[in-house]
């Protein structure tokens, strides 16, 4: 039997000593490969605070689906994950944990049907959908979204309905854009030196760079994050990552929730 899940933010979660692993995010200078190195020696010594946000009960029918909200499904263990309800084993397994230690949340795209769901995947390749068996899930309904438009290098935030933030960004640079398409929130940090590359947070999307596949020891992990060169913001200068104003960073990481879709439009 599927579930809802119960409690409340924020939690701390996990303590890591290492420099984020989100890619695209400090400058824009490096060559196209499919390796970044690091970016100053100054981030490579940041403590963050992962910072996971639990859902909230739901006492109506929990699937019924209004526009503006999303379904969220939240594994407290493995996830075994098949290509189709018919499949005989699991393509692949995730596990409990996203790399930067927050619990794993799914974005839900179909069902639930007959005892099984639709998920949007973390990782590689962007827009990878996988099927998944509700007695392992517990589900969320989400009603907040995040709209990236490229073009006008802008995000806008909506929550219950409202325009909680519509701001400019900075974006991935011409070597190395931020990828399009509909992604889902997996992490939402905190760092301990607001004035870091990244500012005071980051919010880690299951978008992957097209550009680059490795990045201090992750995939190339896109994210949201502040920054400590204001003045880039309304440029293509990351290596992929959004880049948004300190302010408008810390409100958002106090407000979203693991699992919000993430739409970034071209």
């Amino acid at each position: 039997m599927s579930r809802m899940r119960e409690s409340a933010w924020p939690r701390p979660a996990l303590l890591l000593a290492a420099s984020l692993i989100i890619g695209g995010c400090a400058r824009a200078t490096l060559p196209t490969t499919t390796a970044a190195t690091a970016p100053t020696t100054t981030a490579t010594t940041v403590t963050t605070t992962t910072i996971t946000m639990a859902a909230t009960t739901t006492t109506a029918d929990q699937y019924a689906i209004e526009p503006g909200q999303s379904l969220v499904a939240h594994s407290d263990g493995e996830l075994a994950v098949y290509d189709s309800p018919a499949a005989a084993l699991p393509a692949q397994t995730f596990p409990a944990a996203t790399i930067l230690g927050s619990p794993q949340a799914y974005l839900v795209i179909d069902g639930p049907i007959d005892e099984w769901v639709m998920l949007s995947l973390p990782g590689r390749p962007n827009g990878a959908t996988g099927w998944a068996k509700t007695d392992a899930l517990s589900f969320e309904i989400v009603d907040q979204h995040i709209t990236v438009d490229l073009s006008d290098r802008s995000l806008t935030f909506v929550d219950g309905g409202e325009e909680v933030i519509n701001a400019t960004v900075a974006v991935g640079s011409n070597a190395n854009p931020t990828p399009v398409g509909r992604f889902y929130v997996t992490d939402i940090v905190q760092l301990s030196n607001p004035n870091s590359a990244w500012g005071p947070f980051a919010v880690g999307l299951s978008g992957r760079s097209d550009t680059i596949t490795e990045f201090n020891g992750g995939d190339g992990i896109i994210g949201i994050h502040g920054t400590n060169r204001p003045n880039t913001i309304g440029q293509p200068v990351s290596l992929g990552c959004v880049r948004l104003d300190n302010d408008s960073i810390t409100l958002l990481a106090n407000s979203i929730r693991l699992g919000v879709p993430v739409s970034i439009e071209a």
